[in-house]
Formats: structure tokens, sequence, C-alpha cells
């Protein structure tokens, strides 16, 4: 499944769901509230994530015994990545691929030989 695929499952999944957050309303100049909500819960999961990664650091768990919770961590990190991407009308799947074309030429001269 591709990335597009999968942002149209996301967008689906948010359209069949009601909370007190929108989650099918575009971000625009006149509801920055959306973006901050979104952004706010990407960092939120992206905290998760770095919180499990330190006890792995200072030895409550392994990197072993921590893979699904990690596993879990990304997708959630990937899923508020979606939404945000679709109330933004950014192609993900583009962006991606000019980010990495910027990035092939960028760092070049550290390709190996």
């Amino acid at each position: 499944m591709d990335i597009k695929s999968l942002m149209h499952l996301q967008q689906q999944f948010d359209e069949q769901h009601a909370t007190a957050f929108e989650w099918g309303k575009q971000v625009s100049e006149e509801n920055m509230d959306v973006l901050k909500f979104l952004m706010i819960s990407l960092t939120g999961e992206v905290g998760e994530m770095a919180g499990i990664i330190k006890k792995i650091l200072r030895g409550d768990f392994s990197l072993n015994s921590s893979l699904p919770a990690i596993s879990e961590e990304c997708a959630d990190i990937f899923a508020y990545l979606m939404k945000l991407c679709n109330q933004m009308n950014i192609d993900l799947e583009q962006a991606f691929l000019r980010k990495l074309e910027k990035n092939r030429s960028r760092f070049q001269k550290y390709e190996k030989q």
C-alpha cells in the first residue's frame, strides 16, 4: 500500500469519528487552533517515544523488549503526521520525494565509494 492510500484510510477514519476536536477540519489562517492541536498531539507522541528510549538508555528495559512499544509509537507519530498533511492539503508522498532529491544532492559528498 502506498502513502496516498494510507493517508486516505486515515482521512476516512478521522471523518467517521466525532470528538471535541474536528479531525476533518482544514487548517487555515482563520483557525490556527487546528494546527496548534495537531502539533501538540504529534509532539506528544514523539515525547512518548522519547520516554521509551530514555528508559532503554538508563537500563530499565532492553531494546528488544521495547520494540513493540516503539513500533506502536512510530505508528502514532505517522498517524498524526498524516492527519497534519491531510488537514493542510500536503501531498506527503510528493513532499518526501522532493526532499529526498534535495538530500541526495546535499549529501552526495558523503556517498560511499
